[in-house]
């Protein structure tokens, strides 16, 4: 009984000291003021913030996604936005989700006590960030639809001289008085005069100004040089960097050409990797897909759709030959070329793989090297070899000295009597010593013609050959000995194969060496860089895979696009 009294007792005290204090009611705010806004283009990461004044919100973002090259126009029906809200208050529409910002939006913010506020949001493009102005200036003459551009591609500085090679022949004589010009400039930019699409005199330099999307005046001056006619014109499209690409690594190994996409492997030894796949018009990224097998190493195509994949020889794998089709989707493993194979050698496969011929249909060969000096090579049927195990043939020992640090080999067709196409490099003590890199045509008689090494930088990282009208040419990508040397792009006709030993202070070398591209502003190493050709009708399109290594700017590595024009006078 005592207990009891005593805890009533204590209920009773503590009754009365919470009923000698006041009750606090709880508010719920009425802050209807958003603090901070940002949006971004839907799959992108980059945020632009918004600028609030009242209960206005204005975004300024860029007209186009990329600075580059084709450029591809930003969708603001198709944005995100997050923001900084008051405690407890929401937006009542959802701030999540995809927004449609293409059109002035309303958005309606409750505060936690019910209070409602509306913002209403405008986008606009803006040019801003283009900064380049002159993308292109062409000209062309009256009635013909064949364009002429200088060399040198943009950016150009203020101050710099264009100057464009135009043919003057007695067939197509050229009218300096009378040419029609083109010009390309980026997003908000504009020039004075304003010639573009007109007929101008040339007979003296023109000047122009182009205002970029900053407001900074550049002055250039354009110079028509006659010129004997050339049956080549050389432009550079596009370059696509390692980050444009979403690259994660800026070493470019080699990659595939296909009708109509490209291929970067990233390859993973004890895993699956990625292979990144590009639109090949305008390099833009379309999908990725899993590399086939384990340990892959080097990525090509056989020019007819289809892409292979090899490995190397590493713990044992092998070398594995797998196939992937454009419109056969999906990889099937050819043929393994097996790790006790007497003929097989530790790390095999670590060189660039050939392909001549369709490796699905008809005949195909497939080439690659090592480092011994021996090139291997298989014959397929329809995509089935005659043996798993190579033919290994040694090269002339009097020119490689036995072995070669790097090298490549490519059928120019499947015919029995083709030619073989032979590149190599042997490490030397300078420019100078008498070794580097070599190319040879070799015919099947063994007659062979070497490109007069005079003629190239110290190094040949990879070539791919190309044929227009019964006319056949060689790109090459160079660089010189150092590691840090600036690789360049060279194209040779080598239709005639006894010009390839003129050098460079003799006559007809102009006839031989018909492109040599301006520095890449790059450096590779001896295992990277690729050069593929697609031919469609007088027009060759050459991609060229360049690489910056580790101490080097990532921006310099990646896909380059050139086109070159077969002309006919």
């Amino acid at each position: 009984m005592k207990k009891i009294i005593q805890l009533l007792l204590g209920i009773f005290i503590i009754y009365q000291i919470c009923a000698c204090k006041k009750i606090e009611e709880h508010t719920y705010s009425s802050e209807v003021t958003i603090n901070s806004i940002s949006a971004r283009f839907v799959g992108t990461e980059k945020y632009y913030q918004g600028e609030i004044s009242g209960n206005k919100i204005s975004f300024e973002v860029p007209i186009y996604a990329s600075d580059v090259g084709e450029l591809i126009e930003n969708d603001l029906s198709r944005m995100e936005l997050v923001a900084s809200l008051p405690i407890g208050a929401v937006i009542t529409s959802g701030l999540g989700g995809i927004k449609d910002l293409s059109k002035p939006t309303t958005i309606t913010l409750k505060a936690a006590d019910g209070t409602m506020q509306d913002y209403h949001i405008t986008v606009k493009k803006t040019g801003m960030n283009y900064t380049i102005g002159l993308l292109e200036f062409a000209v062309s003459k009256i009635k013909s639809p064949v364009e002429y551009q200088s060399a040198q591609v943009s950016p150009y500085n203020d101050g710099d001289t264009i100057t464009i090679d135009v043919p003057n022949t007695t067939k197509d004589p050229l009218d300096l008085t009378k040419l029609q010009v083109r010009i390309k400039l980026q997003p908000t930019c504009s020039i004075s005069p304003n010639i573009n699409g007109t007929t101008v005199d040339f007979t003296k330099p023109v000047m122009i100004k182009v205002t970029d999307g900053k407001g900074t005046e550049r002055t250039h001056v354009i110079q028509i040089r006659p010129t004997k006619f050339n049956k080549t014109k050389f432009t550079q499209l596009w370059f696509r960097s390692a980050e444009n690409l979403g690259l994660t690594r800026t070493n470019i190994k080699s990659f595939a050409l296909g009708n109509n996409s490209f291929y970067i492997g990233e390859f993973e030894d004890w895993s699956l990797g990625k292979i990144h796949v590009f639109n090949a018009d305008n390099g833009q990224p379309t999908t990725k897909i899993d590399q086939p097998t384990t340990f892959a190493a080097q990525i090509t195509s056989d020019g007819s759709g289809n892409i292979a994949v090899t490995t190397k020889n590493d713990f044992g794998k092998g070398y594995e030959f797998w196939r992937y089709g454009e419109t056969n989707t999906g990889f099937d493993k050819l043929f393994t070329f097996t790790s006790w194979d007497p003929l097989m050698v530790d790390q095999f496969g670590i060189r660039k793989t050939s392909i001549t011929g369709n490796i699905r249909n008809g005949k195909s060969y497939v080439y690659t090297t090592m480092p011994n000096g021996y090139y291997y090579t298989w014959e397929l049927n329809n995509g089935v070899p005659l043996s798993a195990s190579p033919k290994a043939i040694k090269y002339d020992i009097s020119k490689t000295g036995g072995s070669w640090d790097i090298a490549m080999v490519k059928r120019a067709s499947t015919a029995a009597n083709a030619d073989l196409y032979v590149s190599w490099y042997n490490e030397g003590a300078n420019e100078n010593d008498g070794k580097g890199s070599r190319f040879e045509i070799q015919e099947s008689s063994g007659v062979t013609y070497q490109l007069n090494p005079k003629n190239h930088a110290y190094k040949i990282l990879a070539f791919d050959v190309f044929s227009i009208n019964n006319d056949h040419f060689v790109a090459l990508l160079t660089q010189g000995k150092q590691a840090d040397s600036e690789a360049r792009l060279v194209v040779f006709e080598i239709t005639d194969k006894s010009k390839l030993a003129i050098a460079p202070d003799q006559p007809g070398f102009e006839d031989l060496k018909v492109f040599e591209s301006s520095p890449l502003g790059i450096s590779t190493d001896m295992s990277s860089g690729d050069i593929h050709v697609k031919v469609n009708g007088s027009q060759a399109d050459i991609y060229l895979a360049v690489t910056a290594i580790s101490n080097q700017s990532s921006q310099n590595a990646g896909i380059r696009k050139y086109r070159m024009d077969y002309l006919t006078e």
